[in-house]
């Protein structure tokens, strides 16, 4: 099977299986030629970042909608048309028919022929309609999106933010503090650059696993925004911390480096399976203060009747500041997706106020950009548990520094 042929079944298992794209592009490029998977991973990244502004490209073309496969197939060949330098039309085109015909229906090949060499003649179609519906558009966003950043942010945000989440974010790494400086790594390697934001984070361009510095513990993968979260909770050494979201355990081996690995936290997943996860993360840096555990967030029984100095709840969410490394999220997302989150999210909050000691610490925090899940949850936290305070509240837009979309809020217990 040739490149499109592979991007093509990629595509269809994310599109109508909502299967992960990173993992998928893992485990199906092992299977491709060399000189093949340049290809593969930008006909598939570039048909998921664009999906609708490709399919607005030859919608007026069709009387009515094909097939969802017929779609994708017309998606990653109108992507490659217009959106892509260098690529023959007429090998995109033959190809585009051949997958086709061998892999959905032969009948439906004359309808992709006709439909692409519309395409190719007429360039690239204007996008027009009401101000929120072309961005949307051409940033391939869902339109009840935007209509709810603008609500939320106003209009200059909400452009800023669409725009932003249609960049290549710079790969950012976590120096692991209480081994090395920032500084000292940098000596070291002159290919790393200091971060935007985090003053803990790296920039760098390579493989960062296949280094000695990852092997040895000395950085971890993590985009700076999300490093602002231990942060904010700023664990002290010897204390006592419950991270109750923990898996992969990232921001638990970031705060147990700024305690200079002295101390315990409590940290715990739903998922027996991604537990693990916390603490092959801790053994590769060195890490033993982290006490990793099975844990329903919602319940806490496994911490009934103890309390700590710092609890962190990085509640699960609906994804909306992450949409830049996660296409998938744009793709398969409803407006209805929050609706389940909210009160997960709120159950997760109140009962892990329990297990704060007084004068303790209590941070909430999403990868969201969405009042209903952040300033909102936290206005009916604090309405409805009056012995806690709000410190600090931060949003971190994507457009600031080229990272993800990130909300935290520091709380308090002062009775």
């Amino acid at each position: 099977m040739n490149a499109r042929g592979i991007a093509f079944d990629m595509l269809k298992d994310i599109f109508l299986h909502k299967t992960y794209s990173n993992l998928l592009l893992r485990k199906g490029l092992n299977k491709a030629k060399a000189q093949d998977k340049g290809l593969i991973t930008q006909i598939v990244y570039g048909t998921l970042q664009n999906y609708r502004l490709c399919r607005y490209q030859w919608m007026d073309c069709v009387k009515k909608l094909p097939s969802d496969e017929v779609c994708i197939v017309l998606d990653m060949s109108v992507y490659q048309l217009l959106y892509m330098d260098k690529l023959p039309a007429y090998a995109i085109i033959n190809d585009a028919v051949d997958i086709t015909k061998k892999q959905i229906h032969v009948k439906m090949a004359k309808l992709v022929n006709a439909v692409l060499h519309a395409v190719e003649r007429r360039g690239k179609r204007e996008v027009t309609g009401k101000q929120e519906e072309i961005l949307a558009i051409k940033t391939s966003h869902p339109t009840w999106l935007v209509q709810m950043w603008k609500a939320q942010y106003g209009w200059d945000v909400t452009q800023n933010i669409c725009e932003a989440d249609m960049e290549t974010k710079p790969n950012a790494a976590r120096v692991n503090t209480w081994k090395i400086t920032r500084d000292a790594l940098m000596e070291l390697d002159a290919s790393f650059q200091k971060g935007y934001l985090s003053e803990d984070a790296v920039l760098y361009d390579t493989s960062l696993a296949a280094t000695p510095w990852y092997e040895q513990g000395l950085l971890s993968i993590q985009d700076e925004a999300s490093q602002l979260i231990a942060r904010i909770v700023d664990p002290q050494r010897g204390e006592q911390i419950l991270d109750v979201c923990s898996a992969p355990g990232t921001k638990a081996d970031h705060m147990a480096e700024l305690m200079q690995n002295e101390g315990c936290i409590v940290c715990g997943d739903i998922h027996a399976h991604r537990v693990e996860l916390i603490k092959e993360g801790a053994e590769r840096l060195g890490i033993t203060i982290l006490k990793p555990q099975v844990m329903d967030a919602t319940e806490l029984k496994e911490v009934e009747g103890m309390l700590f100095d710092r609890v962190l709840c990085d509640v699960p969410c609906s994804g909306y500041g992450v949409l830049a490394r996660k296409s998938d999220i744009k793709v398969h997302m409803q407006s209805t997706d929050m609706d389940t989150l909210i009160p997960v999210q709120r159950a997760i909050l109140a009962k892990s106020a329990h297990h704060v000691k007084k004068q303790g610490i209590l941070v909430y925090s999403t990868c969201t950009l969405n009042k209903k899940e952040n300033e909102k949850q936290i206005q009916l936290f604090l309405k409805e548990h009056p012995n806690f305070k709000c410190l600090e509240e931060r949003t971190i837009f994507p457009f600031e520094a080229h990272t993800d979309g990130f909300y935290m809020a520091k709380l308090q217990r002062i009775s």
